[in-house]
Parts: C-alpha cells; sequence; structure tokens
C-alpha cells in the first residue's frame, strides 16, 4: 500500500490495477464446487467464471458474464459478488486495462519475469549498448504476443462473420474483393446487439 501511495505521488497520472491472475485464482477457489462432478454445464460455467480476468476484449467479459449471471447453478450471493467485483472491472480485466498503457501486462507474474530478465543481464558494470539490447529483446517479445493476440482476435471475428446471415447474403451478390473491402463494416455489424429499450421504443442498437 506504501508503494501504491508514493507511485501515486510521484505519478500522479499513473493507474494501479490489480493482477489477472491473482484475481483468477480468487475464483478458482471460490467456485471450485461447480467444478466437482460430472455435470458439464456446471464446469462451463465454471470455466467461463475462471476466465474472466483475461477476457481479451470488453465484449467478450460482458458477454460472459451475462451467460454467467443467468445461470441457474449460482446462488444470489455469488451472482452478487460478480456483479460488484464488475464495478471495477477496469482494474482487472484484461480487456479493460488494454484501453492505458500497460506495457502489455496484466499480471504480476509477467512483470516479474520481465525483472528476472532485468537482473541477469542489468548489473552496474553494464555497458549502453548492453542495456540498449536488453530492452530491445524484450520489446520484440511484447511485439510477438501482441501481434499474436491480434491474429486470434481476427480469426475468431472472421469466423463469426461467415456463420452470418448477413455475409452469406452479400456473399451471393458481390465478389470477393468488394467482401473484403466491406469486411470490417460487416464485422461491426454483426457485433450489434438489439435490446428493449423502454415502453413505446422496441428495439435500439448498441
Amino acid at each position: 500500500m506504501i508503494n501504491i501511495l508514493a507511485i501515486k505521488k510521484i505519478f500522479p497520472e499513473s493507474k494501479n490495477n490489480l493482477c489477472a491472475w491473482h484475481i483468477q485464482q480468487g475464483l478458482k477457489k471460490r467456485f471450485a464446487y461447480l467444478n466437482k462432478g460430472n455435470n458439464k454445464q456446471k464446469k462451463k460455467i465454471y470455466n467461463k467464471i475462471i476466465m474472466l480476468p483475461l477476457a481479451d476484449y470488453p465484449g467478450k467479459f460482458e458477454e460472459d458474464l451475462e451467460f454467467i449471471l443467468q445461470s441457474e447453478f449460482l446462488k444470489v450471493e455469488e451472482k452478487k459478488y460478480l456483479e460488484t467485483k464488475s464495478l471495477f472491472k477496469e482494474k482487472w480485466v484484461k480487456g479493460y486495462m488494454k484501453t492505458d498503457f500497460c506495457s502489455g501486462m496484466f499480471t504480476s507474474s509477467r512483470i516479474e519475469a520481465m525483472h528476472r530478465v532485468m537482473k541477469r543481464f542489468l548489473r552496474s558494470s553494464t555497458q549502453l549498448t548492453e542495456l540498449f539490447q536488453v530492452f530491445k529483446e524484450l520489446e520484440e517479445k511484447e511485439i510477438y504476443k501482441f501481434k499474436d493476440e491480434i491474429q486470434r482476435y481476427q480469426k475468431k471475428e472472421n469466423k463469426k462473420l461467415e456463420e452470418s446471415e448477413l455475409f452469406k447474403h452479400f456473399k451471393g451478390l458481390y465478389s470477393e474483393y468488394a467482401l473484403n473491402k466491406l469486411k470490417d463494416q460487416l464485422i461491426e455489424s454483426v457485433n450489434y446487439k438489439l435490446f428493449k429499450k423502454e415502453d413505446g421504443v422496441w428495439y435500439s442498437f448498441r
């Protein structure tokens, strides 16, 4: 706590987040009863719960949380616990933490791993050229991980697009070149959700 206050004083614009891995371990312990036995539906809920901290994108987190809260296997107090925890999701959910610069780090273990690399190469006798080499290697590793995450997301979105009725409709009308040009707009459109807004207004997009 003292370290957090000290950093806040020197760097008032900085943000202090929670370790996604430690949050996940807490969820595993609290909801371990769902993972017992052979009930596949309970296990599915359990897996969705423990993966909430590592949701890559806000939409994925919101979708999974909504699915979890509708489950009949959770007690009222357990649902309330998750709802309360979601109020500060920006501090522990990967997809939300990415909105602020954090060098791609969402768990303290990754930071500790980077510290080990630095301690291994950085000493009082380290030359400036060696220092830059270490940071270059660390940067390249993070860039590779980021590219891999983007590719996985694009693959998932492309699959969702190809399975949509909208894409199938356009596929019969336009060439592959035209579809590729429209792909970003089509992906955005298939991610729209319909919900009843209020009496007298049937549906709205979000």
